[in-house]
């Protein structure tokens, strides 16, 4: 790696989940660092860095993950870079790691796979299987948590992937913000993206996009939050996480767990 290159990770548990579980956020974010100071590529590290948040019980992610309805457990994922790498799933069921199978995806012929589809793909591609058994939860109430996710800078380069098991209850099938492009997470040359909250809300206003477009005409990070926070009612859940080549910022109309590191190497 050449000298003077700046690392950025951004990790978050989600808008509404328990900003004292920032811990795990922070040590998602540690190994994501660690990764990109190997060489890992920048939506790798990302990818890592969602996958450790689907490993811990307290977020609404991969062991996590709410229940729907008829009890099943439906989860989306997806992952971004800023060359256009994109890769995504909906209502996947029965495994661990939902990000790791949307970053297959990505390397495929295909930017999405959902239902059925999707469960087959990561079932060719040998993907950790999820009992029923390992769905841990919280024991907390759930109402209000929603995605974890990350944004990744490395020099020039950067990316952006989330995670999460829906909306407590609802009914099978539903779909939010997450793998839907320009709404929960964009990246390109200029930065990443990662939003959080109510899904239906975030789709609507394909704020990840919008936000990015806001990146592009030079806003630094730490405006743009509370702006895009503002598009928001204040009933309605959203959080969201940022960098570019200016700065990173990141906060939530909720309490949220979140974490940010930087460093030159």
């Amino acid at each position: 790696m050449e000298d003077g290159k700046n690392l950025v990770v951004l990790t978050h548990g989600g808008a509404g989940s328990d900003p004292a579980h920032a811990d795990g956020t922070a040590i998602a974010g540690q190994l994501c660092m660690m990764d990109l100071q190997t060489g890992v590529p920048t939506i790798d590290a990302a990818c890592q860095a969602v996958a450790t948040l689907e490993d811990d019980g307290r977020f609404n992610a991969g062991i996590g993950s709410h229940k729907r309805s008829d009890d099943s457990v439906q989860m989306d994922a997806s992952c971004m870079d800023s060359s256009g790498t994109f890769g995504a799933v909906a209502t996947l069921e029965g495994f661990k790691n939902p990000v790791h199978v949307a970053r297959i995806v990505s390397q495929s012929e295909y930017k999405m796979l959902a239902g059925r589809g999707a469960n087959e793909f990561a079932a060719n591609q040998d993907c950790q299987t999820l009992s029923p058994d390992q769905l841990k939860g919280s024991g907390a109430d759930f109402s209000a948590t929603d995605t974890v996710g990350c944004v990744v800078r490395s020099g020039d380069e950067f990316a952006c992937a989330l995670s999460t098991g829906g909306i407590d209850q609802a009914i099978p099938g539903r779909v939010g913000d997450v793998p839907l492009i320009g709404c929960g997470l964009y990246a390109g040359p200029e930065g990443a993206v990662a939003a959080t909250g109510d899904g239906e809300a975030i789709a609507m206003q394909v704020t990840a996009l919008r936000v990015y477009q806001l990146i592009e005409q030079g806003m630094d990070p730490k405006a743009i939050v509370p702006t895009v926070i503002g598009w928001f009612k204040e009933t309605t859940a959203f959080g969201i996480i940022v960098v570019s080549k200016t700065g990173f910022a990141g906060g939530a109309n909720r309490g949220m767990a979140w974490t940010a590191s930087e460093m030159m190497v």
